[in-house]
């Protein structure tokens, strides 16, 4: 990773400077003396990665907290600078998305369960960009063209950073406007018609020394892979476009201000399940393991509906669907950053508003017929906040972070749901002529449920860390946090369409299906500390070794739903975190072998659950009284020679409930109406084993037109053993393990100036599941179903700097 710019004048100030000041001191007779030869490999080494994760910049190295560092550079070859791909080189984070609103971000195996969304619960991972929390998930899914490089900090880390860090955080810098006019871009054509334009450009405004200013622009474009049966249409397609301004203002040589707007939108065909088999018998030791009753099999309505039974091959890549499975997403924002330097002392000043639109269409029922059309939440996000920080010199015996941070959150969420005309037929289990099954008909057909929820966060927090040098070679780190938070909500929900009918039956299966709910109002106040307590050692040059207690808590949840058995307010959560750790600098400086052991003890963990009400399903948040994730962690870099650079992250995570008494059950036994002990289990979405190995080999041509040109190869991989994607641990939401590759070979100028490469992601066309899952109930009753990973692409990719 280079040097951020600032730092990069800097040093080539001080270094003329130097230079000036050794020259002047030589005498006019005297000759200089030939410097001596260095080491044929003085250059094999790896370049130093700069941080700003404690808010100044240090080398990665010498920061006593357990982290990964993902460069610009390394983010190439999986063509995409979103979170989703990004976790591809960093084993210890997993994103996990039905869509971008249900994406569930999860650091050592803690922060969210994956796949299921409530509006009254945040993360536990925190996501900063330029300083600026993206307080809801799905905003971490665009992707970022002038981004420089992704943190990924693993533990508590809330006496550094604003809010939501409870289980890490994910800090992302996007580079600074040069006084020095620059261009850059890139264009990509692929398969599946796969196009993406990058384009950045900066330079200073009116010739000024004072202002720069920047403009950069991405989109992405592909077709999709799932074809739909019923009408030809292609889901899983993407549209995607962002644009980023910023301007840099050198007020006074100790006054800086950093202004960013950026707009991103995205419109998807995404994302239609497919079913890739049905669940006919319950597990062995529950009844028996008998057959599951006829009436409740999705088979039997297929076939007394005359409707051929959907394929089950998932790598067909088809479905069904007869109704639109759609979104679009919009977010933007505008920040600005004030920096003072007093005497080394930087006094920094954060003010940011963001918003965030979901407007999605979900056809939820897995048929071509007309059973649920609409099943989906429309979402309004606003936010606003101010951080408040001072970040001392590192001159003296102590040195110390510590600011204030406010941050307003509102979310309003208008929630629809609406049957078709094969409502009744698919719902009821008499023959379609019957009088019941008329009246099933009459009750659901152009029926639905309309229910809104607001949600507003009021969040205070202050917060600071220091660090006492001890000894030269001992420093003792600690931290402290203090957060009051308030939340209040209000829920209401009224039925409309269906015919009129006065019939006790009709009104009693509408009134399961959407009940009316008058406004309710729900509200929660909590203040959490939080701390941290690390000693670090350097017995000798290039090893650094620590110890770190932290503690972290995130805010009580609220429940805005129709259900009598989720609670209204779910318990703050909190996490102990123990971390024994060593960073090493090897062989010159050629080798850099970081790892640590670490133990989390989350008490009260926030889950988002299924439940069922009427036979439907809805989600809700509870508490897990208790989670433990341990394990350890690698991260290792080598420039084996001048042209050859490796990369290894590791990671075993023993993830599991400590104690779940009072689960919802899996299908196999019995569905959620009853309740099961999962006590021991392993929390969902998390492998035991996941590691990511890259590396690039470069080697020099002979001179085209007087410029140096280079010819690379480069590879990364991710291996994953298996894991649960649902939270009732069902054996149909099993996802067996997985190897995703990706490859690139190309040619370049030495200076960067041009670069065309080919790439193929997903090499080896390796069949893989994002998530499966089974219902029991209404619309989907004993499907097995979910999402399949992207099959083998490729393309090529011209860019250049001017």
């Amino acid at each position: 990773m280079s040097t951020p710019s600032h730092n990069r004048r800097r040093f080539a100030g001080a270094s003329a400077m130097a230079m000036a000041v050794l020259l002047a001191s030589v005498p006019a007779h005297a000759q200089t003396p030939p410097p001596p030869s260095p080491p044929a490999d003085a250059s094999v080494t790896l370049k130093p990665v700069i941080i700003t994760a404690r808010h100044r910049a240090e080398r990665a190295q010498s920061v006593p907290v357990s982290l990964t560092v993902v460069t610009a550079d390394q983010i190439k070859i999986v063509g995409s600078s979103n979170l989703t791909k990004i976790q591809e080189l960093v084993p210890t984070l997993t994103v996990e998305a039905f869509n971008p609103r249900n994406t569930a971000l999860n650091i050592r195996g803690l922060g969210a369960v994956p796949n299921l969304a409530n509006d009254g619960l945040e993360g536990g991972v925190g996501v900063y960009l330029d300083g600026v929390l993206l307080a809801r998930p799905a905003q971490d899914v665009f992707d970022i063209p002038d981004l420089q490089n992704i943190e990924v900090l693993r533990g508590p880390q809330g006496t550094l950073f604003g809010k939501n860090t409870v289980s890490g955080a994910v800090n992302i810098t996007t580079a600074l406007p040069s006084f020095t006019p620059t261009a850059e871009g890139s264009i990509s054509y692929g398969t599946q018609n796969y196009f993406q334009i990058k384009a950045r450009a900066s330079s200073a405004l009116f010739g000024s020394d004072k202002l720069a200013f920047s403009l950069s622009f991405q989109g992405t474009q592909h077709n999709g892979y799932v074809k739909d049966l019923y009408d030809g249409r292609s889901f899983g397609n993407q549209d995607d476009k962002g644009i980023r301004a910023q301007l840099l203002a050198n007020v006074t040589p100790a006054l800086t201000l950093r202004t960013i707007i950026d707009y991103n939108s995205d419109n998807d065909n995404c994302c239609a399940n497919q079913i890739f088999g049905y669940v006919n018998n319950y597990a062995p030791g529950y009844l028996g393991g008998a057959a599951i009753p006829a009436a409740k099999t999705a088979q039997v309505r297929y076939t007394t509906l005359g409707v051929p039974l959907p394929s089950t091959n998932a790598w067909a890549r088809t479905t069904t669907d007869n109704s639109p499975v759609h979104y679009h997403q919009e977010s933007a924002g505008i920040s600005t950053e004030a920096d003072y330097d007093l005497d080394g002392f930087i006094f920094t000043s954060i003010s940011a508003v963001r918003y965030w639109n979901w407007y999605p269409h979900n056809d939820s029922d897995l048929t071509s017929l007309s059973v649920l059309t609409q099943s989906q939440a429309t979402v309004y996000q606003r936010q606003a906040s101010q951080e408040l920080r001072v970040t001392s010199p590192t001159s003296g015996p102590v040195d110390y972070t510590a600011g204030l941070y406010y941050l307003y959150q509102s979310l309003n969420s208008a929630i629809v749901s609406q049957y078709g005309s094969d409502a009744g037929a698919w719902l009821s289990n008499s023959a379609p002529s019957s009088a019941a099954a008329q009246t099933d008909n009459t009750a659901l057909n152009g029926f639905g449920g309309a229910s809104t929820g607001i949600y507003d966060t009021n969040s205070y927090a202050g917060f600071g860390q220091a660090t006492w040098h001890l000894l030269p070679k001992l420093d003792l780190t600690g931290g402290l946090r203090y957060t009051y938070e308030q939340k209040t909500g209000a829920y209401h929900e009224v039925q409309e369409g269906g015919a009129a009918s006065a019939s006790p039956a009709v009104i009693g299966l509408r009134n399961a299906f959407a009940p009316v709910v008058p406004l309710y109002n729900v509200s929660a106040d909590n203040g959490l500390p939080a701390g941290l307590i690390t000693l670090s050692y350097k017995p000798v040059e290039g090893v650094l070794a620590y110890a770190t207690y932290s503690h972290g808590a995130k805010s009580a949840g609220i429940n805005l739903i129709n259900s009598r058995i989720a609670p209204k307010v779910v318990n703050p959560e909190t996490l102990d975190n123990y971390e024994v750790g060593a960073k090493t600098t090897l062989f010159g400086g050629r080798a850099l072998v970081d790892g640590d052991l670490f133990w989390d003890e989350d008490t009260d963990y926030q889950a988002t659950l299924v439940g069922f009400s009427g036979g439907l399903p809805y989600t809700y948040v509870s508490s897990i009284p208790k989670v433990r994730s341990r394990g350890v962690e690698v991260d290792t870099q080598v420039q084996a020679t001048q042209e050859l650079s490796l990369t290894f992250s590791g990671v075993y995570d023993n993830a599991y409930y400590e104690s779940n008494p009072s689960a919802p059950c899996p299908i196999e036994l019995g569905g959620s109406g009853v309740a099961c002990n999962l006590t021991g289990g392993r929390v969902p979405g998390i492998s035991s084993w996941t590691g990511s190995v890259g590396g690039e080999y470069d080697h020099e041509l002979p001179e085209l037109g007087g410029h140096h040109v280079v010819a690379y190869v480069a590879a990364d991989a991710i291996l994953r053993t298996g894991f649960f994607s649902g939270a009732d641990n069902s054996q149909y939401s099993w996802v067996p393990g997985y190897g995703i590759g990706n490859v690139a070979a190309g040619v370049k100028e030495a200076d960067g100036r041009w670069d065309l490469s080919g790439w193929i992601h997903n090499v080896t066309d390796s069949h893989y599941y994002l998530y499966r899952s089974a219902s029991g109930s209404f619309p989907t009753y004993n499907t097995i179903n979910g999402l399949v990973g992207d099959p083998i692409t490729g393309g090529v990719t011209l860019s250049g700097k001017f």
